[in-house]
């Protein structure tokens, strides 16, 4: 199912990772870039932003003029057309969700009313409801995506300390975790990952596939560390705070969440077509009571140096 409210949450997101206003013309450049990532204002952008630099007021102004912007009206208008298909699909979910517990509900009714239980074929039973579960829960998250979508693109949204996209802490949340281990003392090991060569994904299949890979490596990252906060940092960085193992331990679970995520085959919803192996970098770094600016910067230098090694390693 093509879920075109993403379009408007991209958009958003982009600015706010940019930390730019999302005034008409600035939510247009971000629009357009969501929707044509092949476009020369895409590679542009794209050249901006290598090695995770963020757009600055002035950059943005280059692209307007560079590139041009829509009429004001024409953004507005979009935004309408962006609100109306997603009511629109929040009632195709519903339905579809609908349809698919009547189904589940006629197969159970099926098993329970069959008179010789040895005539129930227990293999394709487990595959038609192992279907109808991941079914069910793809339905439940875009339901849950597209809710939180359900807002008129440039008004404000309160920051409550967690990344929409991955559920992950958001940088707000995070500074909640850092700032007493600064004020108390404490040391700590800081672990950054970047997915490595994120931007090349977006560019091949979609933002939407990226959206999926960065969900599929939050995943990846809170089964490996249960007991840590897991944090979005920027993009495609997130970091892991372990104040409770030493250095060696995590970097041993640092290297086990890469061999995890390297491993998985991520598909293409839809036709089950692979994307290909996709990797991610880390970077480690004890703190004893240094700035958390200064740890961040640490972390993030060994990560990159990691991913221009190849990726799939833990270097600091």
């Amino acid at each position: 199912m093509t879920s075109y409210y993403q379009e408007a949450r991209s958009a958003l997101d982009f600015l706010e990772h940019h930390r730019l206003d999302p005034s008409v013309k600035n939510y247009d450049v971000a629009l357009r870039y969501v929707m044509e990532p092949a476009s020369k204002l895409a590679r542009d952008i794209d050249d901006l932003t290598s090695g995770g630099l963020r757009l600055t007021v002035n950059a943005m102004m280059m692209l307007m003029q560079r590139h041009g912007t829509e009429d004001a009206s024409i953004a507005i208008d979009h935004r309408e057309r962006t609100v109306a298909r997603q009511a629109q699909e929040l009632g195709s979910l519903t339905s579809d969700a609908h349809d698919l517990t009547e189904a589940l509900g006629r197969d159970v009714g099926e098993i329970v009313n069959q008179p010789d239980r040895s005539l129930i074929n227990t293999d394709n039973l487990v595959t038609r409801l192992s279907a109808a579960e991941r079914e069910l829960a793809e339905l439940r998250d875009e339901f849950v995506a597209l809710r939180n979508a359900i807002n008129l693109p440039g008004q404000p949204r309160a920051d409550l300390g967690q990344d929409e996209l991955t559920k992950a802490l958001n940088q707000t949340g995070a500074w909640r975790i850092l700032e007493p281990l600064l004020k108390e003392g404490h040391s700590y090991v800081l672990i950054m990952f970047i997915i490595d060569d994120l931007v090349s994904i977006n560019a091949r299949f979609g933002r939407d596939v990226g959206d999926n890979v960065l969900n599929a490596f939050a995943a990846t990252l809170r089964q490996l560390f249960p007991k840590e906060d897991l944090i979005r940092w920027n993009g495609n960085e997130f970091l892991i705070v372990v104040t409770d193992a030493s250095a060696m331990a995590a970097r041993i679970q640092a290297d086990e969440a890469l061999t995890a995520f390297a491993a998985r085959r991520l598909r293409l919803r839809g036709t089950g077509e692979w994307i290909g192996t996709v990797t991610a970098s880390a970077g480690i770094v004890t703190s004893r009571g240094e700035e958390p600016e200064a740890i961040l910067e640490m972390a993030r230098s060994s990560a990159l140096e990691a991913a221009e090694q190849g990726g799939n390693r833990t270097l600091g």
